[in-house]
């Protein structure tokens, strides 16, 4: 059956922001007094679809537990500021593709990110128009799979498909019982994933196989 939905991952599946998220991350750091820790775009990569105290008990082991409230507080101010003045890149045929695929299909977005980054996202790369609906975890404080699932009952939706780059959003997918879409060229390694692409591009034909 056609889909009637493509909920789409945000970081490392339509824009790489990690540049602007390691420029938040150190200043944040510095304000804070941190002097021997630095986030590396590679690293900012790492962090990618993952909630906030998971990224500090894995790379953060400096910090104890009960400053990690703290920590992110300084971070989102950060990134908010980031973000606005330096934003992302979108990869290689998304703007076109996209407004394609509007035409065929209603578009969303679900992703682990803070409160106004997909709004950011939208209006950087003039996209607004093109997504129906999205959520994210700043919101609602839920998993990417409870926030897909919001998507779903709040759309109708019956037979949407999930499209990302790391097992995260393969997981979330598979809790939703959707068709997942792995995108090879993000940030992530999925294993077993029935679906990828290399190329943003190859998208509408890989819905043909689903």
């Amino acid at each position: 059956m056609k889909a009637d939905g493509l909920i789409f991952d945000l970081d490392g599946t339509l824009w790489d922001a990690s540049a602007s998220c390691a420029m938040a991350w150190n200043k944040a750091l510095e304000n804070k007094g941190v002097k021997d820790f630095v986030i590396t775009q590679q690293l900012a990569h790492s962090f990618a679809g993952k909630l906030m105290d998971d990224i500090f008990s894995r790379y953060f082991t400096f910090l104890p537990p009960d400053q990690y409230n703290d920590m992110a507080a300084a971070y989102a101010k950060e990134e908010k500021f980031h973000m606005k003045k330096f934003g992302g890149e979108l990869y290689p045929g998304v703007k076109n593709q996209l407004e394609l695929l509007s035409e065929k299909y209603p578009l969303f977005i679900v992703s682990n990110c803070l409160t106004g980054y997909i709004e950011n996202f939208l209006d950087q790369h003039r996209l607004g128009n093109l997504f129906a609906d999205y959520e994210c975890i700043g919101v609602t404080g839920k998993p990417k799979a409870e926030n897909i699932e919001m998507i779903i009952s709040r759309n109708e939706l019956r037979n949407a498909v999930y499209i990302g780059d790391t097992t995260g959003d393969f997981e979330a997918a598979n809790k939703n019982n959707l068709p997942f879409i792995y995108a090879e060229y993000g940030f992530g390694e999925v294993v077993d994933a029935p679906y990828a692409i290399n190329n943003f591009t190859e998208l509408e034909e890989v819905l043909k196989k689903i």
